[in-house]
């Protein structure tokens, strides 16, 4: 008997299905989605040698910047030492001031807020010995200083997971100087505002690029729920 003929036979089978896939938490999918960006990010860079920092602007429980060290871990077992430290930014306290046009109902202190202790000794327990640094403050504040005052020389993977348009900006001047070809930047959440766009990480991306005709960008991937991924092609 044919999957078709099964399927059509015996109906609690996508009765199953159906209630597996949906019970499972969105933010679970989402997750796991963003584990497997930074995988391929990270094997992809070290694949073709682009050496520099892993660089996260949006630490929150320091769940994806345990995943990028331990990636790396890994990878230079696979594909030799690939000299990286990792940076993370993150005010552990939300947002604070948001912009009107920031506005979202999901994107607020409260969602965001979390146990800066408990995070930095989980992130520490995990590091496995690798070299990094988390940049406590709000980004308005932190970026104001310059990459090579956090010892960052040259970006291999930049993770943008800031949510908002203003805060999402400010990451990319940040690190526009550290670009270079074969740099790969992550956007986590790229779709929301309803697809407006004026708002979010998609608009912070489309200013910079406007901004900054002399730096290409190559679409790489995309994944979990609208997220996208683009590769510095040309500078």
């Amino acid at each position: 008997m044919s999957l078709l003929k099964l399927l059509k036979k015996f109906l609690f089978i996508q009765n199953f299905a159906t209630s597996f896939v949906a019970n499972i938490p969105p933010y679970l999918e989402f997750t796991l989605s963003k584990y497997s960006a930074i995988k391929k990010s990270m094997y992809i860079t070290a694949h073709d040698k682009t050496n520099g920092s892993y660089i996260e602007f949006g630490v929150f429980t320091g769940s994806s910047f345990n995943f990028a060290m331990k990636v790396n871990k890994k990878l230079n077992k696979l594909l030799g030492t690939n000299e990286c430290n990792f940076v993370g930014f993150d005010s552990f306290q939300g947002f604070g001031d948001v912009s009107k046009s920031d506005k979202h109902p999901r994107f607020n202190d409260e969602v965001f807020s979390v146990d800066e202790k408990k995070i930095l000794k989980n992130i520490k327990k995990n590091s496995e010995n690798q070299k990094y640094r988390i940049v406590k403050g709000f980004f308005d504040e932190t970026l104001k200083k310059k990459p090579h005052d956090y010892e960052i020389e040259k970006a291999r993977v930049v993770m943008i997971d800031c949510d908002l348009k203003d805060s999402a900006l400010l990451a990319l001047n940040f690190v526009k100087n550290t670009l270079q070809i074969g740099t790969i930047i992550i956007f986590d959440d790229f779709i929301f505002y309803k697809g407006d766009e004026s708002k979010g990480e998609y608009a912070a991306f489309e200013e910079f690029k406007k901004e900054n005709p002399n730096i290409k960008f190559r679409h790489a991937f995309d994944y979990g729920y609208g997220s996208k991924a683009f590769i510095v092609s040309k500078i």
